[in-house]
């Protein structure tokens, strides 16, 4: 019985074809790919590579998955809304 052997890249694109077919959207895709992979540099190089099969550029895949949380950006996050300004001080008011 001759076994054909598919390579990683065949193999990946099926499942890109598949998924897609089943409504999937990129953002969605890179999720399943780095869902229980750990690592922030590992990460990285999975939506690298993946995001190439998807037919993203380089940044255009790293930007999509910063966006929806799949790594974390280098900048702390902004803080949305107006800074809560704190109470004066309240003067101590005398008993007599």
């Amino acid at each position: 019985m001759v076994r054909r052997t598919r390579s990683k890249t065949e193999e990946r694109l099926r499942l890109i074809k598949a998924a897609r077919e089943f409504g999937f959207s990129d953002a969605e895709i890179l999720a399943e790919v780095l869902r229980g992979e750990y690592g922030a540099t590992h990460r990285r190089s999975l939506i690298v590579e993946w995001g190439g099969l998807l037919g993203m550029e380089v940044s255009a895949a790293l930007r999509l998955a910063q966006s929806i949380g799949l790594i974390p950006t280098s900048h702390p996050p902004k803080k949305i809304g107006r800074k809560e300004k704190l109470p004066d001080k309240v003067p101590e008011t005398s008993s007599e």
